[in-house]
């Protein structure tokens, strides 16, 4: 059998009937279903949900923005907004709003019924296959429309959340990046090879993003190579030469003498000592002449050379120490230039130092010949001239590469906006290089989505233009009209109202001629089902696959007509995959009740077919309207054909517990007015009115508390419209408290009267 509905599972926003969620006990639809309530609890507006679903759209009746959602025994799911199309071709529905669209009462006229004619089996049978297909397809195009959504959320999702990471290092202020800025990026680049950036390069160019302004130009780093060398070469030339004093033998056998030799001289001679103050012997004539001859004055001219070579050897090392500092720091530079600038710094650091320690070993051996003149000093330890040159040489080319990246940074600082468009530019090719893939795999999932949903609808299309096509070949709503008068007939008794077939649908006729006014009420009602159940089987449906809705199928009939007309529903609709008849008029009700009590409870071993429901209308606790509740329907209405035991119960529920609040005390006036009407009709039957039976139980019982019947006659007053179910939804003029002391009256009225009575129906209702 074709899947059927089993729950209401969500409902929000649908006026007076309850929000349901996804929690919430199942109502266990089966096969057939009863569900009554009073006028005004939201039947209407439970049909028109089954409605929504047979239009595949939200009923224009229903409040806006709301939402429900029914479930079937195969799983699947419909409802509205998200998912409402799928039953269309399954399930029909009769209320007021079907019999206003198709049946015109004052022009006379009926919508076409269009049913398949016998000569046209070829087409039907092929028609059969492809409404099969239609259905396969509508699939196809759901699932399509599903997966191309999820393709084009997750692709605007990935694009926004990468823009996201891409504007967090372009800073740009009060400018913005985003993803339909991403995406034309990857247009203009997409055949483009891009490097990626190295995170060095990349933490520069998002550097000289954050940049307000231009970093300071820099002073190119200088230095006097050459020196180097030269003073070298002439350091270790002097130290390697010697003073010849041929005259003096001791200084040739002890050079390192000579400068003791040459002070000690001139100090005995400005001080015109004649002896020796080491020795005490007397410096004769020809000594002091020897020793003025061999000391002259190219030993002074040699020591003073020799001090000025030292001199500005410490100058070439002073200016190498000077060099160091002056070389700019790494953060001086813009960021772009930082990396590779951080390693010239540091090898031109490092060549000043080599420098400078190969100077200061010429300082060592400099000192040295100071101290020891006369003789040539050790430079065995010295760096060979090729060294000092290749030292050099390393030196020269690091400040080089030093002012080649400090020129690159003046000339970047100049063009300081265009530098930040350049770094900015890089950013953005970078990121746009790294999710390269990942965004082309988004976009072509979701071409791939889109090209399938284009083929889904197209297919669809295609079908529905076949489906169509065979439809206009087969239909004939000619003999439709058959079936309808023959029901109209039976439900009537004869054949006085008839239709009759004309080009764009059926006209009324009354004895064979058109009709000419409105029908009744019990004539619109024949014609309405038998026109909708002649339908249930147009345009090749079949009933056993059909999901049936009947909301309220009488109206204004008698008792015979009533009873006709639920038989022949019942009857007519047993077949149905599924059937739901929505109802008020109790006499109705009762009528679907006693058919289908064996539904409910089967025999053993056999699963219940039917439920009966209840459509309970309260105002909860703290609120101030009212809700109403789709719940198992009561014992006392289900064994029952009148309502009386039902209306008994919530007397006393309400008179048991007077000072609590009462969901159902609304209605109470009208309940009490009810059970009043029913226990006097009994006890003083006649014509004399609820007053005059007020007044003749009186007589009958004169110990009856009067004020107490004061507060009844109070209730026949007020409540004197309450002859029917469908006022019970209604207000009461009536305060709480009189409604208090009417309660206590009734129940106190019955005890006196007809005790019995009282007990039995309270055995009844606990």
């Amino acid at each position: 059998m074709a899947a059927t509905i089993t729950n209401l599972r969500s409902l929000r926003g649908m006026g007076i009937l309850a929000d349901r969620h996804a929690r919430a006990p199942s109502l266990e639809f089966r096969r057939y279903n009863l569900i009554y309530g009073f006028n005004g609890s939201g039947k209407s507006t439970l049909s028109r949900l089954f409605a929504s679903l047979e239009a595949g759209a939200l009923h224009a009746k229903l409040p806006g923005g709301g939402s429900f959602e029914v479930i079937l025994d195969d799983g699947t799911h419909f409802g509205c907004p998200s998912k409402p199309n799928g039953l269309e071709g399954r399930l029909l529905v009769f209320n007021g709003d079907y019999v206003e669209q198709n049946l015109q009462w004052a022009q006379g006229l009926a919508n076409p019924v269009f049913f398949i004619g016998a000569d046209q089996a070829e087409a039907a049978a092929e028609l059969a296959k492809v409404e099969v297909e239609l259905n396969e397809l509508a699939t196809r195009k759901t699932a399509a429309e599903a997966v191309e959504k999820a393709a084009d959320r997750g692709f605007t999702t990935f694009k926004r959340d990468r823009a996201k990471v891409t504007a967090s290092r372009l800073h740009l202020g009060n400018r913005k990046y985003e993803a339909p800025a991403l995406a034309k990026d990857n247009e203009a680049w997409k055949a483009e090879e891009i490097p990626l950036l190295t995170d060095s390069e990349l933490r520069a160019a998002e550097d000289t993003r954050r940049l307000a302004s231009p970093l300071p130009e820099l002073t190119p780093v200088t230095f006097e190579v050459d020196g180097i060398l030269k003073a070298y070469q002439f350091v270790t030339g002097i130290c390697s030469q010697s003073i010849s004093v041929v005259a003096l033998e001791e200084t040739q056998h002890f050079p390192e003498m000579l400068l003791w030799l040459k002070q000690g001289h001139e100090f005995h001679a400005a001080q015109e000592l004649n002896n020796c103050l080491l020795c005490g012997n007397t410096i004769s004539a020809e000594r002091k002449a020897l020793l003025s001859t061999a000391l002259d004055t190219q030993i002074d001219q040699f020591i003073a050379k020799l001090a000025k070579t030292a001199e500005r050897l410490s100058g070439v090392i002073s200016n190498l120490a000077e060099l160091e500092e002056s070389v700019p720091a790494t953060d001086a530079l813009v960021a772009d230039l930082r990396s590779a600038y951080k390693e010239t710094k540091t090898e031109l650091v490092a060549k000043a130092r080599q420098a400078r320690k190969y100077l200061a070993t010429l300082q060592d051996v400099l000192g040295q010949k100071q101290e020891r003149p006369a003789s040539p000093a050790d430079t065995s330890r010295l760096a060979g001239q090729s060294e000092i040159a290749g030292a050099s040489d390393g030196l020269a080319e690091a400040i080089r590469a030093a002012n080649s990246a400090i020129t690159q940074h003046n000339d970047t600082v100049g063009k300081f906006a265009s530098h930040q468009e350049a770094a900015e530019l890089a950013i953005r090719k970078h990121f746009i290089a790294e999710c390269r893939a990942e965004y082309t795999s988004y976009a072509k999932a979701l071409e791939d989505a889109q090209a399938e949903l284009r083929a889904a609808n197209e297919a669809l299309d295609k079908s529905n233009a076949k489906t169509n096509e065979l439809r206009q070949k087969i239909r004939a709503h000619g003999p439709a009209a058959g079936a309808i008068n023959k029901l109209i007939a039976s439900y009537l008794g004869h054949r006085e109202l008839s239709i009759h077939p004309i080009d764009q649908g059926y006209e009324l006729h009354r004895h064979g001629k058109a009709i000419t006014g409105v029908p009744s009420e019990g004539e619109k009602t024949a014609i309405a089902i038998s026109y909708f159940l002649s339908s249930i089987e147009a345009e090749g449906r079949k009933l056993k696959d059909m999901i049936v809705v009947v909301d309220d199928p009488v109206s204004s009939l008698d008792t015979k007509a009533l009873n006709f007309a639920c038989s022949l529903v019942r009857s007519r609709l047993s077949g149905a995959a599924q059937l739901f008849i929505l109802i008020h008029n109790q006499q109705c009700m009762n009528e679907f009740r006693k058919a289908w009590k064996g539904k409910i409870r089967p025999d053993p071993g056999k699963d219940p077919t039917a439920n009966f429901l209840f459509i309970d209308v309260t105002i909860p606790s703290g609120q101030d309207k009212r809700s109403s509740t789709l719940i198992e329907m009561s014992r006392l209405l289900r064994e029952y054909d009148s309502e009386y035991h039902y209306l008994f119960n919530h007397v006393l529920t309400f008179a048991e517990k007077p000072d609590e609040y009462h969901d159902h005390g609304y209605m109470m006036p009208n309940v009490l007015r009810r059970v009043l009407d029913v226990f006097l009709a009994f006890k003083c039957p006649g014509s004399a009115g609820l007053s005059g039976q007020l007044d003749k139980l009186c007589r009958d019982y004169p110990n009856l508390d009067k004020d107490r019947v004061t507060a009844l006659e109070r209730l026949a007053q007020v409540e004197s419209h309450s002859d029917n179910l469908d006022d019970l939804l209604s207000f009461s003029s009536m305060t709480l408290e009189e409604v208090k002391g009417a309660t206590a009256a009734l129940l106190h009225m019955i005890e006196h009267v007809d005790n019995k009575h009282l007990m039995a129906l309270k055995r009844l209702c606990r």
